[in-house]
């Protein structure tokens, strides 16, 4: 099915608070909204890009945007050339948007905290998954404060902010520690160090951001927004056995719903890590209710949400 054309939207939304992270400080970040058109139906989709993750830039892929000039199918084959995975996503989202728009199921969401009291509340809402961000600073006693609050599962998240020695030690506690899930990306992305690290326990997530990347025996963490065609990632994760943990990268409405829906697609996965909502500016760009149920939208206006963006 070829033919098509498509409008798109850039917006900026401000964090309430910068987001701290292995790579530096994010105060704003910008999307791309993309309304498709294509044999009578209408589809949404958003370029999402996250600082630190080997994908195109926001102005890559707006250039891409402006060059195809509405033309749907030269825009997509622009995305397969030119490696182009955070427009790939977005354009797979809207291929799938008559599926994606019915999606109103819930799946569990690992809440986010920075310490004890955090973890306390999220507790109280119901989250059974925490995730806890950890830097070269902290040592175990950071992750020992939330598991005496908390009673469920607990994830780390390094943001690839450690060297060897630190990661050593933080690996040691994670393999010790029965509720400790995983820590996440404990080293630089490529950092000869995951080698004797070993896979057990430990998941990459800026190492790896779409299918033919880096492999690794593994937890991996996937953020659809940045992770190229979604049906080659079905197909890629389909093939593997180890646990796949989705992930947003601070979409909109849009790209949630998107990125929830391939996620519920995957009958095994585990906490879903979504507790994204709130952290900006009021400024109309979320839709979906946080808690420790990660919900879609089924039915919902998504021709309004376009034209609010203006």
């Amino acid at each position: 099915m070829r033919g098509g054309n498509y409008e798109f939207r850039r917006i900026r939304r401000r964090f309430r608070r910068p987001v701290v992270t292995g790579g530096g400080t994010v105060d704003a970040v910008d999307r791309i909204v993309i309304r498709a058109h294509r044999d009578g139906e209408t589809g949404y989709g958003e370029v999402a890009t996250w600082p630190g993750f080997p994908t195109e830039t926001v102005e890559a892929a707006t250039e891409a945007l402006r060059s195809a000039q509405g033309d749907l199918s030269l825009l997509e084959s622009k995305a397969a050339a030119r490696d182009l995975p955070a427009l790939a996503a977005a354009l797979s989202s809207c291929r799938h948007w008559s599926e994606i728009a019915k999606y109103g199921g819930a799946l569990d969401c690992a809440g986010l905290v920075t310490g004890g009291e955090d973890a306390r509340a999220k507790a109280a809402l119901g989250h059974r998954t925490l995730k806890l961000k950890i830097g070269p600073a902290d040592g175990p006693e950071a992750a020992r404060a939330v598991l005496d609050v908390f009673t469920g599962t607990l994830r780390l998240d390094a943001n690839g902010s450690l060297d060897l020695a630190a990661a050593r030690t933080w690996t040691e506690f994670v393999r010790s520690e029965p509720r400790v899930e995983f820590i996440e990306q404990p080293l630089p992305p490529g950092h000869a160090g995951y080698a004797s690290l070993g896979p057990e326990k430990v998941a990459l997530d800026e190492s790896f951001s779409a299918p033919g990347g880096a492999e690794w025996p593994g937890p991996v963490v996937v953020k659809p927004s940045l992770a190229g065609d979604w049906d080659a990632l079905r197909a890629w994760r389909a093939a593997r056995q180890e646990p796949v943990i989705y992930s947003s990268c601070f979409e909109t409405a849009v790209g949630r719903q998107g990125a929830l829906w391939l996620a519920s697609l995957d009958p095994g996965t585990p906490a879903i890590g979504f507790d994204t909502l709130g952290r900006f500016e009021l400024d109309g760009r979320d839709r979906h209710e946080s808690g420790p149920l990660a919900r879609g939208l089924a039915g919902y206006d998504w021709e309004r949400f376009w034209e609010e963006l203006a």
